[in-house]
């Protein structure tokens, strides 16, 4: 031990070896051991070296040039996907039996599932997690436990069931470009396999760390957009979102945006972060597992237009929905500050619109409308070639590039008739003025839907204006489908809207479209009655309202065919009645036998009845026709209510009992409605409000309604009274409304 000590000690400070087995130093280090030590030590007779083992060779230090680098990578993730392939055809064997019990989705109730037997489309063949030919456009994969009526399909090997063909081509390096910039110069493990063990578990975060049932090996992204939730938690959402919301499959290309979701998160042809925001947040509506966003409490004031007092004084923490939405907007608007991602900024507004409106937050759905039609605009969106201003500007006249496919285009094209449509829609139900003049507006209207979906070239001679005069009445044979007529009876909404907001300006100023020629409400001291209807404006529009509901193609004129429901035609049916009511209530008194105004309403809203028994007969989910119907649906009521009132003031015991069980029946779609829709929710209350109002307690006893009381028992601001129903006690309007002198009250019999 002595010995040892010493040479080690010896080693360390002396810098100079000769290299010989035993050295020099370790010789004298040993010499003078032994010359120095104690009695009884016993020291081994000859130096023990202690030396490194010094290879043969130097190390030859190698610099892989970058070219190389990529060759190398490829080869591996090749052989990554390679193995990833084969674990899926394994597993694709095995799906007809039970193994998605253990799926995070799968434990959904019979309450949250969507009976759906129409398809909004979309064809679904060939893409994951959706079944083959099955005619439905219904997910089978990640859904296919919330939905045990569909089955899973097998996917297509080689390209994982996707189409590709969108994409250009490219050379390996470029493939690779995502992934060297995701390793830089770490080791490729940054990228790794993590093997998914047969029992998934149930508790996995929404954040991250979700594992896939879909295979034994999954590639992590350690680049994946912040905010987003994991991988196959998003690619479930936006499959929902596809499946079962009813713009989806005209807001974008379902096959081309599906394919792009499995590329490479840092590609340029990944789609933009908060698209997927919003598509997360409106497909969580369609999914049992992710908690839905509470609806307000019942003594919450139904007509409240500002949402953010109700979150204010609710103090709960935002829901999944509700953040992936704040995400999406905030995304946007910094977008739009550096005017990047101009086009999809409108396209994720629109998206916007229908969350905010579909939760009943009208302000923000107001604003979010009138930003998405006022972005595109300057897009370019709301005209086509050759229809630009003859004036030399500065700017062109449009901010973002030409298209560059016949895909391209028409995606354009149809996300400003949403955007179009959402507005218009929206602006039914107040008296604000709208966005955009129609004027404003020369543009072809959609393409039929099988034609988006294979990118089919029509030119515009083949096609409609949305200028041409005959428009609404003429549809050509080639170019015709539910939503195209769909967009013509949002333009119906949006010339009746016009009209109502511009009758008094125009009469003020001698407008003969809206001056009567048999009287004029100038002469207001002559106690005469103004009637509107003889007016060259109110006849024309009521005459194209008409001829459009008769104009339907003869395979179009049904909306409902056994158990299939087309949402669009069916809205498409509901707003001429919708138009007819609006053009005719101001003027209408239900308590008059020989007032027109009145019996054109009654009419319409019974129409718009008859289409809700229409739909209760089916087993269709009645949230997926979208929220245009369901203010049909409220208005109708409103208009029945409104002959309620007049039947019980003249005791007419034939009427009334045939008015309560349609008022009845409307109430009861609305509510089955806002087991999803909270705007239905909303409506269903503000429907009770305005019968009590409106037949006092007697009426609204003998219903399932929760007692009313007429003082709100939440404290708002001062001035929340605005938001309010406004007072219809006022005097009557004599440009939108009969002169006459209110009728006296009946006695009561006793």
């Amino acid at each position: 031990m002595f010995l040892n000590e010493t040479r080690h000690a010896i080693n360390v400070e002396d810098a100079s070896c000769d290299a010989q087995r035993p050295c020099s130093t370790c010789v004298r280090s040993h010499s003078y051991a032994v010359a120095h030590a104690p009695a009884g030590v016993e020291l081994p007779p000859h130096p023990e070296c202690t030396f490194d083992e010094v290879s043969e060779s130097p190390p030859v230090e190698t610099t892989e040039t970058p070219k190389s680098r990529f060759e190398r990578l490829e080869n591996e993730l090749e052989s990554l996907l390679r193995e990833k392939d084969r674990a899926l055809n394994t597993f694709a064997s095995d799906q007809s039996q039970p193994q998605m019990q253990h799926h995070p989705f799968a434990s959904s109730s019979n309450a949250h599932t969507p009976n759906l037997v129409h398809s909004n489309g979309f064809n679904f063949d060939g893409i994951p997690g959706f079944a083959n030919g099955n005619g439905n456009g219904i997910p089978t994969n990640g859904i296919s436990n919330m939905y045990p009526n569909y089955t899973s399909s097998k996917p297509q090997n080689g390209t994982n069931g996707m189409d590709y063909t969108q994409f250009p081509n490219a050379s390996g390096l470029d493939n690779l470009a995502g992934v060297a910039s995701l390793l830089g110069n770490a080791p490729l493990s940054e990228a790794h396999i993590d093997s998914v063990s047969a029992g998934l578990n149930q508790d996995t975060s929404m954040s991250g760390g979700f594992q896939s049932n879909g295979s034994n090996l999954d590639i992590v992204f350690a680049s994946w957009p912040v905010n987003l939730p994991s991988r196959e938690v998003t690619r479930h959402l936006v499959e929902a979102y596809f499946a079962f919301h009813l713009h989806a499959v005209r807001l974008f290309h379902g096959p081309s945006f599906l394919a792009s979701l499995d590329l490479h998160p840092t590609d340029p042809r990944f789609p933009w972060s908060a698209i997927l925001h919003a598509m997360c947040a409106i497909g969580s509506l369609y999914v049992a597992s992710i908690p839905p966003t509470p609806a307000p409490p019942p003594e919450y004031p139904a007509h409240e237009v500002f949402g953010a007092r109700l979150r204010t004084l609710q103090r709960r923490p935002d829901s999944f929905a509700e953040q992936q939405a704040k995400f999406a907007k905030e995304q946007a608007e910094i977008a739009l500050d550096l005017g990047h991602h101009k086009f999809q900024c409108v396209q994720v507004t629109v998206m916007l619109t229908w969350f905010y409106w579909c939760h009943g937050r009208w302000s923000e759905a107001f604003l979010s409308a009138a930003q998405g039609l006022r972005v595109a605009v300057p897009c370019g969106l709301n005209v086509c070639p050759p229809f630009h201003t003859i004036a030399e500007t500065l700017r062109p006249p449009a901010i973002i590039p030409p298209a560059k496919t016949v895909m391209e285009d028409e995606v354009r094209r149809n996300t400003f008739w949403l955007a179009y449509a959402m507005e218009r829609q929206m602006g039914t139900g107040n008296g604000w003025a709208l966005s955009l003049d129609d004027q404003d507006i020369c543009q072809l209207l959609p393409l039929r839907g099988d034609q988006f979906e294979q990118g089919i070239l029509v030119y515009p001679s083949e096609r409609q204006w949305s200028h041409d005069r005959d428009l609404l009445t003429t549809h050509k044979d080639e170019q015709i489908d539910s939503f195209i007529l769909y967009v013509k009876a949002t333009i119906i909404l949006s010339r009746v809207k016009s009209f109502n907001l511009r009758f008094k300006g125009k009469h003020y100023v001698g407008d003969a479209s809206v001056v009567s020629p048999n009287n004029s409400p100038a002469s207001a001291d002559q106690q005469e009655i103004f009637d509107i209807k003889d007016a060259p404006a109110f006849q024309e529009l009521d005459k194209m309202i008409n001829a459009f509901r008769t104009s339907f193609p003869a395979h179009l004129k049904s909306p409902i065919i056994g158990q299939s429901v087309d949402p669009y035609l069916y809205t498409a049916s509901l707003i001429p009645h919708l138009g007819l009511i609006l053009l005719n209530e101001p003027h209408a008194r239900p308590g008059e036998a020989t007032c027109v105004h009145a019996d054109r309403i009654l009419r319409a809203a019974r129409a718009i009845v008859d289409l809700m028994y229409n739909i209760a007969s089916t087993s269709y989910d009645v949230s997926l026709l979208g929220l245009h119907s369901i203010m049909c649906w409220f208005m109708s009521g409103r208009v029945l209510i409104r002959f309620l009132k007049a039947a019980m003031q003249a005791n007419s015991d034939a009427q009334i009992p045939q008015l309560q069980a349609e008022i009845v029946f409307i109430r009861s779609m609305l509510m089955k409605a806002a087991e999803r829709i909270t705007l239905a929710q909303r409506y269903q209350r503000m429907l009770d409000e305005y019968l009590f109002n409106s037949t006092g307690q007697t009426f609204a006893d003998s219903l399932p309604i929760s007692r009313f009381s007429t003082e709100c028992t939440i404290s708002l601001e001062e001035d929340s009274t605005s938001t309010m129903v406004p007072d219809t006690s006022r005097a009557t309007d004599v440009f939108m409304q009969y002169r006459a002198p209110p009728i006296p009250a009946r006695p009561t019999r006793r």
